[in-house]
């Protein structure tokens, strides 16, 4: 009566329970702020009772937990603090000690509710640069870095498991004249909507579309043979065409247009960067044909 008025006259409401196996079975159900644990007790005693609701709560629900005893030698001491106890108070309670003690341990647990809370900003604001790290802000597409780390891991990944890899890189045709043409404002739409189109054409998890530099773009797509690659260019080509974003200074259509070109791995490049290059040469020759078109390696 005497720890619950004490405990009452900070503001604070107090359960009570009979034995340690009560207060065990209350952990499990409920949280709590704060414990008033006497040593001595029917059944458990107070360091067993402890030692159960620290293994139930684990490191990620702390809470003081306060030892009310007549044993006050150093080895009752050492095996409360050892069994999970933060404080040791010896009977009779002193009214103002308790109250003072109370006091302290809220102190350190709202200090540790802000580091708690310190973490998890800083958790919040990494994950934030990692994204931006990894992810072109204008177009929402993966960048260089994404794209690097990613085709290293996938060609490794096709070459022990004896798949396909298929590189497609694409530009679009005639992008600095309508830059000129429309002004950069403009061109950064393009982009982002030529973006949208190609993160669409990503229909499989494992699938990449990545924004390799200016107006270039880079798919990676896993178990996927030269074949397939070559109609997912020819359907990402189309649908880029079908919106019609407008482009009078084109030297092959009066819209924008991309041309792409098409790379797979089967075995025969000893790194990703050799499949890239492929799809880099096989672009090539999709401008020297006029652009607006695939081809492939």
């Amino acid at each position: 009566m005497l720890v619950a008025e004490c405990i009452f006259s900070l503001g604070h409401e107090t359960v009570h329970m009979e034995s340690g196996n009560d207060a065990v079975e209350y952990i499990k159900e409920n949280s709590v702020d704060l414990i008033m644990m006497d040593v001595e007790m029917p059944g458990m005693n107070g360091f067993e009772t402890t030692q159960k609701i620290r293994k139930i709560k684990g490191d990620d629900d702390w809470f003081p937990i306060i030892f009310l005893t007549t044993q006050v030698d150093d080895d009752s001491y050492t095996q409360g603090i050892l069994a999970g106890g933060d404080a040791y108070m010896e009977k009779p309670i002193s009214p103002l000690r308790l109250q003072l003690q109370i006091t302290a341990m809220e102190r350190i647990y709202r200090m540790r509710q802000k580091l708690e809370q310190v973490q998890d900003s800083l958790l919040e604001a990494n994950k934030t640069l990692l994204h931006l790290s990894m992810f072109d802000q204008l177009t929402g597409l993966a960048n260089r870095r994404n794209f690097d780390d990613t085709l290293d891991r996938e060609f490794k990944l096709a070459k022990r498991e004896k798949k396909p890899l298929s590189v497609v890189l694409c530009d679009i045709d005639f992008f600095k004249l309508y830059n000129d043409k429309y002004g950069h404002q403009k061109g950064d739409q393009c982009l982002a909507d030529v973006s949208l189109v190609l993160a669409n054409a990503c229909t499989r998890p494992t699938d990449l579309a990545c924004r390799y530099g200016g107006e270039e773009f880079i798919f990676i797509l896993p178990s996927t043979d030269l074949k397939g690659a070559t109609i997912i260019a020819e359907k990402v080509r189309e649908s880029i065409a079908k919106l019609g974003i407008a482009h009078t200074e084109s030297k092959v259509a009066d819209h924008v247009t991309l041309s792409l070109g098409v790379a797979t791995y089967q075995g025969q490049f000893k790194s990703g960067e050799e499949v890239t290059k492929a799809a880099d040469d096989a672009l090539y020759r999709a401008k020297e044909k006029g652009r607006n078109r695939v081809e492939k390696a």
